[in-house]
Order: structure tokens, then C-alpha cells, then sequence
């Protein structure tokens, strides 16, 4: 699940000691009058993805004549570096392809064409993109946004529908139902268990409890911005995690025990995100089954990643000019479609019109899914993360998550037995101590 686990790079936030000049110096090769050329910054390495795109920004040039793209695939390791050593050196390329901490923290640097994106969102449709997509790349300040969004993935519940039916169990997608279910399909006499949700000290639990917290208005910062972990709401996700884990397999579980007691068939309910997909439909007719569910209590919260595109506005006018016009290629619904089918299930479409599109569902990954395949995407909807706020980013979320202070509570609690309010404290002056320094 390697792409679908989430770090915050703590190389992007100790970025912001750089500043970026606003000068049109760029990374871009000098071209002759008339023609330009860019660089497209990205991180798909993978030799099959970047003939794809190699393929696509061929058609590309040839439709504009003049342009000339240079794709410069990164490894993701490596990316934060990169854009590091690029934006205190003012040589950052005309457009970069990355996650949501990599647009944030571009936007907040102030390098980013925020109207020039809203301009191009508008064009494709404002309507027709996810609420969640979008709120997540807004610039919370002005109207903007830090890039367009191209493609996302999704973390939710993934469940054998016909077994639920079996026993008369309601779809999980209820606080309520979740529970019930775990309880009824629990059998660990015959090794098999009810559901299967992070509870090892790794960024796995702590994105797959976001979701429960969220979902109960707990949240980690005030509107103040300071830490606020220790709050009844999020004493009550704790005790509703910790009663929840009662049903888990022995130990402490990671996403490796969710896929393969999913696909085992030893646990009809796991948390995980769309990169499920792909293993799953290899076994077709569990995953004819199988259904997805975005966890409610107080409302619905998914945990997922953006991937936009970002134009920089430290190239030239001409370059921009360029890197919108590979944006706006890239957005038109055959195009994205292409994109998207690189990595089928683990990119979803950030668009209602493509997520319904039979070009789109026309894939032997999705057609594995049958109708279900339509409803994935619709969690991106209500995504949600605990660094980011009503448009207000908090960096030092970064630093939280690569402590693991939340995945160690969690463990505290459903590994070692301790209380819930007993490690919301203890994890609230973890905390503080981490964002002071």
C-alpha cells in the first residue's frame, strides 16, 4: 500500500526557512522566437507510465505547435528535494504534478498561479470536480486555487456485500453498523475476524482513525491554532476505535493484515484505500461482492490524496502560458481517462462526468467492480484531513504524524489496554512539546 500511505514530508515544511524570488529566472531551457520550451515535473517513474505520458505529451505538441515538453520524472522519495533545492535556487520548472503537501506548501510560498488554476477549474467546470478535491487545494486566504486537481485516491471500508446479506447486517457505513457487524462476523475460534483497522504504531493506524475522528467533529487544532487533542469528541473516537479493535485479528494490525485478511477471505470488513483495487480484481468474484462505505457518525469524513497540477509563477509569461495550455490538455475528459487508467482503482477521477463516463469504466480492473466502481470516487467528496481545516493548513501536523504520537496512542490503548482519556492526555503533551520546538 506504498501509494497509499500518506507522510507529510518534513523536508517540504522545512522549506519554508527558503524564500522564493519573484523574479523570472527559471529552470526552463532558453528557445528560439516563437517556441517555447517547459518542463514538466512529475513523480511516475514507473517505465510503463512514462511511455504514457511520453505518448500524450507527443500528441500534445503536435496540436501545439511551438511548445516543447520536457517530462522530468522524480522518485517520490527524492521529490521533496528536488522542489527544495529548486525553490531556494529560483529554478522551479513552469508545472509540477504532485500531492496535496506539495501544492500547499508551494501556495503558501506564494509561487503558485492561483487565478490562472481557478480560471482553468472553471473552464472544465467547477460544478462537475468533488467538493473535497477542491477544498483541499483553495487557497483559504483569496480566491485560488494552489493547483488543479487531476486525480485522487480514497480510504474506506471495504466489505463482502453478499455475506453482510447473509446475515441480514446493514451496509457498514454507520457507526452503529460498523460495530454490529464486527460483532457478528467475529469468530476468532475459526480465525476469523470481524474487521481489520490500523492499530500498529505506523501512519497506517493514524489515517484510518482520522477517518472516525473526523467523522465525530474531533479534531487536532483549534480555530485558534493550537493543539486540541484533548476534547471529549476525541475521548469518544478513542473509546469507539478501542471497542471497535475488541474484533480485530491478535496484535497490532497494519495495512498488510488488511489486505490479506480481505483477501483471504478470514475478514469480510478492512479499511484501506482504492490501491485495493488491483489485488482485488484478481479474484473476480470476490470482488463482484464487494462494497465501499465512508464512516458517519456526526458526518462523513474520508482520509485520501489529491494529486494536482501545479503552475508556478516564477517562469516566464510565455512558459506559463505553455504550462496552462498542458493543464487544460491534460483536463479534457479523454485525456484524463488515459491518465487515470495508468494506475486503474488507485487513481480515481476528481470529476463527477468522468467518474460515470463508460470510457472510463471500460477498463478490466473497474469492470471487476461492476456498479461499485461508480460510487469509489464519491468519497473524495467528503475527504478530510487533520492538517488541513476550513482552507487552513497546519505544517506542524508534519511533525506530529512523523512521531507517530497518534498511532502510538492508538496502540497504548487497543495493544496495552490503557484509557482513552489516559492517552488523549498524554498525547496532547507530546504534542505541544512537538510543535514548540
Amino acid at each position: 500500500m506504498k501509494k497509499g500511505l500518506l507522510v507529510f514530508s518534513t523536508a517540504l515544511v522545512s522549506l519554508s526557512v527558503l524564500t522564493a524570488c519573484n523574479s523570472k529566472e527559471t529552470a526552463e531551457p532558453s528557445t528560439a522566437s516563437g517556441e517555447v520550451t517547459i518542463q514538466y515535473w512529475h513523480t511516475l517513474t514507473e517505465e510503463d507510465r512514462v511511455k504514457v505520458l511520453k505518448d500524450m505529451l507527443q500528441t500534445f505538441e503536435a496540436e501545439n505547435k511551438g511548445i516543447h515538453v520536457e517530462q522530468v520524472p522524480v522518485p517520490e522519495e527524492d521529490f521533496p528535494n528536488k522542489i527544495s533545492a529548486a525553490l531556494g535556487a529560483n529554478k522551479l520548472p513552469a508545472l509540477i504534478e504532485g500531492g496535496i503537501d506539495q501544492m500547499l506548501f508551494l501556495g503558501t510560498e506564494g509561487v503558485t498561479d492561483e487565478t490562472g488554476h481557478e480560471a482553468l477549474i472553471k473552464e472544465v467546470g467547477q460544478d462537475d470536480f468533488y467538493k473535497g478535491a477542491l477544498d483541499t487545494l483553495k487557497d483559504p486566504k483569496q480566491a485560488g486555487y494552489y493547483g488543479v486537481p487531476i486525480a485522487g485516491w480514497v480510504q474506506g471500508i471495504w466489505y463482502d456485500q453478499k455475506l453482510f446479506k447473509e446475515k441480514g447486517l446493514e451496509p457498514p457505513a454507520t457507526w452503529d453498523n460498523i460495530l454490529k457487524a464486527a460483532k457478528a462476523f467475529h469468530d476468532p475460534s475459526n480465525q476469523k475476524y470481524g474487521i481489520v483497522i490500523g492499530t500498529a504504531k505506523e501512519d497506517f493506524t493514524e489515517q484510518t482513525f482520522s477517518q472516525f475522528a473526523l467523522s465525530d467533529n474531533a479534531l487536532v487544532f483549534g480555530k485558534d491554532g493550537n493543539v486540541k487533542f484533548d476534547t471529549p469528541e476525541m475521548v469518544d473516537s478513542l473509546t469507539y476505535y478501542k471497542n471497535l479493535s475488541q474484533y480485530t485479528p491478535p496484535g497490532a494490525e497494519s495495512w498488510r493484515e488488511a489486505r490479506e485478511m480481505y483477501l483471504s477471505g478470514r475478514a469480510p470488513m478492512v479499511m484501506y484505500s482504492t490501491y485495493l483495487m488491483g489485488d482485488l480484481s484478481q479474484n473476480p468474484e470476490l470482488a463482484k461482492n464487494t462494497g465501499f462505505a465512508i464512516p458517519e457518525n456526526k458526518g462523513k469524513a474520508s482520509f485520501g490524496q489529491i494529486t494536482g497540477l501545479t503552475i508556478t509563477n516564477t517562469v516566464s509569461d510565455q512558459q506559463r502560458a505553455a504550462a496552462k495550455k498542458l493543464v487544460a490538455f491534460f483536463m479534457k475528459k479523454e485525456n484524463n481517462i488515459k491518465y487515470l487508467h495508468m494506475s486503474p482503482g488507485g487513481s480515481n477521477p476528481v470529476r463527477k462526468s468522468v467518474t460515470q463516463d463508460p470510457a472510463y469504466l471500460d477498463n478490466d480492473v473497474l469492470k471487476a467492480f461492476g456498479s461499485t466502481a461508480k460510487d469509489i470516487p464519491a468519497g473524495l467528496e467528503n475527504l478530510q484531513r487533520f492538517g488541513f481545516q476550513d482552507g487552513v493548513v497546519y505544517p506542524s501536523m508534519g511533525d506530529i504524524s512523523a512521531q507517530n504520537i497518534i498511532a502510538e496512542a492508538v496502540y497504548d490503548m487497543t495493544e496495552h489496554g490503557k484509557d482513552p482519556a489516559e492517552v488523549a492526555k498524554t498525547a496532547q503533551q507530546k504534542m505541544e512539546k512537538s510543535v514548540k520546538k
